[in-house]
Protein backbone atom coordinates (compact mmCIF):
# COMPACT_ATOMS: atom_id res chain seq x y z
CA UNK A 1 0.00 0.00 0.00
CA UNK A 2 2.94 2.41 0.66
CA UNK A 3 3.03 4.85 -2.09
CA UNK A 4 6.45 7.23 -0.98
CA UNK A 5 9.40 5.74 0.51
CA UNK A 6 10.73 7.71 3.38
CA UNK A 7 13.48 8.63 1.64
CA UNK A 8 11.39 10.84 -1.20
CA UNK A 9 9.85 12.92 1.66
CA UNK A 10 12.62 15.07 2.20
CA UNK A 11 12.78 16.56 -1.31
CA UNK A 12 8.67 16.86 -1.61
CA UNK A 13 9.00 19.05 1.46
CA UNK A 14 12.00 20.94 1.14
CA UNK A 15 10.61 24.03 -1.38
CA UNK A 16 8.22 24.84 1.62
CA UNK A 17 10.83 24.78 4.61
CA UNK A 18 11.94 27.94 5.51
CA UNK A 19 16.48 27.77 5.60
CA UNK A 20 17.27 25.70 8.56
CA UNK A 21 13.80 24.14 9.47
CA UNK A 22 13.46 20.90 9.64
CA UNK A 23 11.02 18.24 9.23
CA UNK A 24 10.25 16.23 12.34
CA UNK A 25 7.08 14.17 11.37
CA UNK A 26 4.98 13.13 7.73
CA UNK A 27 2.33 11.33 7.34
CA UNK A 28 0.44 10.05 3.88
CA UNK A 29 -3.48 10.13 3.75
CA UNK A 30 -6.20 11.12 1.91
CA UNK A 31 -9.79 12.59 1.41
CA UNK A 32 -12.40 10.33 -0.30
CA UNK A 33 -15.76 10.99 -1.11
CA UNK A 34 -18.58 10.08 1.36
CA UNK A 35 -19.36 6.41 1.53
CA UNK A 36 -23.08 6.57 0.20
CA UNK A 37 -21.43 9.06 -3.03
CA UNK A 38 -18.42 5.63 -3.18
CA UNK A 39 -21.47 3.04 -3.02
CA UNK A 40 -23.67 4.73 -5.64
CA UNK A 41 -20.36 5.54 -8.09
CA UNK A 42 -19.35 2.01 -7.77
CA UNK A 43 -22.22 1.37 -9.01
CA UNK A 44 -22.61 3.03 -12.16
CA UNK A 45 -20.56 1.96 -14.89
CA UNK A 46 -16.80 3.71 -14.56
CA UNK A 47 -17.56 4.42 -10.87
CA UNK A 48 -14.22 2.67 -9.31
CA UNK A 49 -12.78 5.22 -12.01
CA UNK A 50 -14.82 8.12 -10.68
CA UNK A 51 -13.57 7.39 -6.88
CA UNK A 52 -10.43 7.10 -8.18
CA UNK A 53 -10.56 10.70 -9.43
CA UNK A 54 -12.31 12.45 -6.47
CA UNK A 55 -9.73 10.82 -3.39
CA UNK A 56 -7.55 13.69 -2.95
CA UNK A 57 -4.04 12.69 -1.77
CA UNK A 58 -2.32 14.34 1.28
CA UNK A 59 1.59 14.44 2.50
CA UNK A 60 1.76 16.11 5.51
CA UNK A 61 4.30 17.05 7.81
CA UNK A 62 5.25 18.78 11.66
CA UNK A 63 8.65 20.80 11.53
CA UNK A 64 11.21 21.77 13.98
CA UNK A 65 9.75 25.39 14.27
CA UNK A 66 5.75 24.60 14.93
CA UNK A 67 4.42 24.40 11.31
CA UNK A 68 1.80 21.87 9.95
CA UNK A 69 2.50 21.86 6.07
CA UNK A 70 -0.23 20.18 3.93
CA UNK A 71 0.96 19.13 0.49
CA UNK A 72 -1.85 18.23 -1.84
CA UNK A 73 -0.54 15.37 -3.86
CA UNK A 74 -1.04 14.94 -7.98
CA UNK A 75 1.42 11.38 -8.30
CA UNK A 76 4.80 12.92 -7.07
CA UNK A 77 3.65 16.86 -7.48
CA UNK A 78 2.51 19.42 -5.73
CA UNK A 79 -0.69 20.67 -6.39
CA UNK A 80 -1.06 22.62 -3.71
CA UNK A 81 0.23 23.53 -0.13
CA UNK A 82 -0.79 24.94 2.91
CA UNK A 83 0.52 26.01 6.07
CA UNK A 84 -0.58 25.77 9.68
CA UNK A 85 0.72 27.37 12.68
CA UNK A 86 0.87 24.69 15.90
CA UNK A 87 -1.26 25.87 18.43
CA UNK A 88 -2.73 28.90 15.83
CA UNK A 89 -5.10 26.16 14.21
CA UNK A 90 -8.76 26.66 15.24
CA UNK A 91 -11.34 23.73 15.22
CA UNK A 92 -8.81 20.91 15.58
CA UNK A 93 -10.25 17.58 15.75
CA UNK A 94 -8.32 14.26 16.35
CA UNK A 95 -9.04 10.45 16.10
CA UNK A 96 -6.94 7.32 16.12
CA UNK A 97 -8.83 4.17 15.57
CA UNK A 98 -7.42 0.66 14.62
CA UNK A 99 -6.25 1.22 11.00
CA UNK A 100 -6.55 5.15 10.63
CA UNK A 101 -5.74 8.53 12.09
CA UNK A 102 -8.49 11.46 11.55
CA UNK A 103 -7.23 14.76 11.40
CA UNK A 104 -9.98 17.46 10.56
CA UNK A 105 -9.32 21.40 10.93
CA UNK A 106 -11.95 23.77 10.54
CA UNK A 107 -10.25 26.57 9.74
CA UNK A 108 -9.36 28.75 8.76
CA UNK A 109 -8.54 26.76 5.91
CA UNK A 110 -10.38 23.76 6.21
CA UNK A 111 -8.73 20.33 6.03
CA UNK A 112 -9.73 16.78 6.73
CA UNK A 113 -8.00 13.73 5.54
CA UNK A 114 -7.71 9.87 7.04
CA UNK A 115 -3.93 8.28 7.28
CA UNK A 116 -3.99 4.46 7.27
CA UNK A 117 -1.33 2.38 9.02
CA UNK A 118 -0.03 1.02 6.09
CA UNK A 119 0.24 4.42 4.14
CA UNK A 120 4.20 4.42 4.75
CA UNK A 121 6.59 3.07 6.68
CA UNK A 122 6.38 4.33 10.18
CA UNK A 123 2.44 6.46 8.73
CA UNK A 124 0.78 5.11 12.05
CA UNK A 125 3.57 6.44 14.84
CA UNK A 126 3.93 9.87 12.49
CA UNK A 127 0.52 10.49 12.02
CA UNK A 128 -0.56 10.05 15.97
CA UNK A 129 2.71 12.42 16.69
CA UNK A 130 1.02 15.00 13.94
CA UNK A 131 -2.51 14.56 15.70
CA UNK A 132 -1.26 15.22 18.94
CA UNK A 133 0.60 17.83 17.96
CA UNK A 134 -2.03 19.83 16.61
CA UNK A 135 -4.47 19.11 19.45
CA UNK A 136 -1.76 20.41 21.41
CA UNK A 137 -1.02 16.91 23.49
CA UNK A 138 2.71 15.13 24.23
CA UNK A 139 2.67 11.99 23.23
CA UNK A 140 3.83 9.34 25.49
CA UNK A 141 7.52 8.16 24.89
Amino acid sequence: MAVYKDEQIAPIFAPHLAPGETLEHWAFGVKQPNILVIFLLIATIGGVLAVFFLTKNYLVGTTNRGRFIVLQMSGKTVKNATVYELGKVSGVKTSTGSLFTHINIAGPTPFVAKFHRMGMKDNRSHSMAIAAALAGKQLAG
